[in-house]
């Protein structure tokens, strides 16, 4: 059953020839349209939860989701702050260069 959308506004964007042609190609394989992906995606957008509690659960479930789906081993705790760690000495360094 497909379902009709009645828009009424456009959006317009500029991509290369050749990224247009991939992306028509690639939607059309998982028998959608470049315009419905769009749609979805910033409906996805607008329903960003909004207190802290709400965007940590998102993303938990948002890691869960992805962790399954590549068959990976579930970090470490230890792994994880040793990454968070990382990140914010490589932040720190970005930091510094841009003042």
């Amino acid at each position: 059953m497909e379902t009709t959308v009645s828009a009424s506004d456009t959006i317009r964007i500029r991509v290369e020839p050749e990224m247009k042609s991939e992306v028509l190609a690639h939607f059309a394989r998982k028998g959608t349209t470049v315009s419905q992906a769009v749609r979805g995606f910033l409906s996805e957008e607008l329903q960003i939860p909004q207190s802290r509690a709400d965007r940590l659960d998102a993303l938990a479930a948002s890691a869960e989701q992805k962790l399954s789906a590549s068959g990976l081993a579930e970090p470490t705790m230890s792994e994880i702050l040793d990454y968070v760690e990382e990140v914010r000495q490589e932040r720190k360094a970005d930091m510094a260069k841009a003042s």
